[in-house]
């Protein structure tokens, strides 16, 4: 697979950093619901993933990750919920797509451990360094 540095992937558009990103962060909730809980794929494992990824999940998950983003995470965040041109503008879509560009950009320049500690808080309310 191809990845790029940090700085490279920081200079992507933030609609495909946030693409990638959604795609990243559907396939950590589905895995998290999988892994770590007994439900069975269906409606219920649906539900659960829907409201882990629906906009105003993300915007919990961006509620508990805002002390622990290093600054290029916040200011890739704040890009990210700015952008123009998105197709909702309420508080909670802005915050969503902030926090799968960080997602995307962690994604694309191959800091998965990273992301596995973002995802830690987001799913457990675990500590990350």
């Amino acid at each position: 697979m191809n990845f790029l540095d940090a700085r490279q992937a920081a200079l992507l558009p933030v609609q495909h950093l946030a693409w990638i990103g959604d795609a990243v962060y559907e396939l950590y909730s589905r895995q998290r619901l999988v892994v770590d809980t007994d439900m069975s794929p269906g409606r219920p494992a649906h539900r659960a993933s829907a409201a882990l990824t629906s906009a105003q999940g993300q915007a919990d998950a961006v509620a508990r990750l805002q002390c622990i983003l290093t600054e290029r995470e916040q200011d890739l965040f704040r890009r990210g919920r700015n952008a123009k041109g998105l197709p909702r503008s309420t508080p909670e879509y802005c915050q969503a797509t902030g926090l799968e560009v960080v997602v995307g950009w962690l994604w694309l320049s191959n800091q998965h451990q990273r992301l596995e500690e973002l995802f830690l808080k987001i799913f457990t309310g675990g500590d990350a360094p």
